[in-house]
């Protein structure tokens, strides 16, 4: 977890966010983990942990928030969840919106300083209770895409260590390999698909040694699923992994494939 100014700043008389409670506490980082994780719980109903428990396709479900804090301690609307399970992420949305005000990181003339911290949670699921369990000390293994510190670098993007020029620089890198290479004559083999606009949804994890990870494809008929499963493994492996911490993490990814039937 990383706690980070959002104006630069010589000198903090506090140089991390807390969470109430936290303020006798030396470690604040710990703290702020274990106060929110705790408030994440509390904000679960009984109806929503059971939906999170059958929806996940793992015994572990993460989630990934990065907090954006006000000169005052106010969270923004700038702030943002990630779930291993993507279908309760709407419901994470109100409970940052209501996420307890802190007290915010200060400058050395004793001002707030507005900052963000990213944060990362795992939790255990237990089937006879429906309930989650929080697992203290986690390290994910999985980093979303926006929280790294240094994005992966694809073949053709080795001159700029920007990460939005990166990223703009990748997704295009990946689009192009779609276009490319996709099959085309596969939409006249009568797959019955219906008039308008189709999607092929590919997911891929690039992991820490830069090698591609098909994870799952989505897509209206069988022969596009493999035809999506194809395209993943064809897509080389980049020069670089994504990094977080100065640490190489793996890094899962989502591209989607459309195309018009008439």
């Amino acid at each position: 977890m990383s706690c980070f100014a959002q104006s630069k700043v010589l000198k903090y008389n506090t140089d991390f966010v807390i969470f109430e409670g936290c303020d006798s506490i030396i470690n604040k980082e710990k703290c702020f983990k274990e106060k929110s994780s705790r408030y994440i719980l509390e904000q679960l109903t009984d109806s929503l942990q059971t939906k999170l428990i059958r929806n996940s396709k793992k015994d572990t479900i993460t989630m990934s928030i990065r907090f954006f804090f006000d000169e005052e301690g106010n969270i923004t609307k700038e702030s943002h969840f990630y779930s291993s399970v993507d279908s309760i992420s709407k419901h994470f949305e109100q409970l940052l919106i209501k996420f307890p005000r802190v007290k915010p990181m200060r400058d050395e003339f004793d001002r707030g300083v507005a900052s963000f911290v990213n944060s990362f949670y795992g939790f255990t699921l237990d089937t006879i209770t429906n309930k989650l369990l929080p697992i203290n000390d986690f390290e994910p293994t999985e980093v979303p895409y926006a929280f790294l510190d240094k994005l992966p670098v694809y073949k053709g993007c080795e001159d700029t260590n920007d990460n939005e020029l990166l990223s703009k620089c990748i997704n295009s890198s990946l689009k192009r390999h779609l276009q490319e290479n996709f099959r085309a004559d596969l939409l006249a083999n009568g797959l019955d698909l219906p008039l308008g606009i189709n999607s092929i949804f590919l997911f891929f994890t690039i992991d820490k040694t830069g090698k591609i990870i098909p994870t799952s494809v989505r897509a209206p008929h069988p022969i596009l699923k493999m035809e999506g499963l194809r395209l993943i493994k064809a897509i080389p492996d980049v020069d670089s992994p994504g990094y977080l911490d100065g640490k190489a993490v793996s890094v899962p990814f989502f591209l989607p494939l459309k195309f018009l039937i008439e």
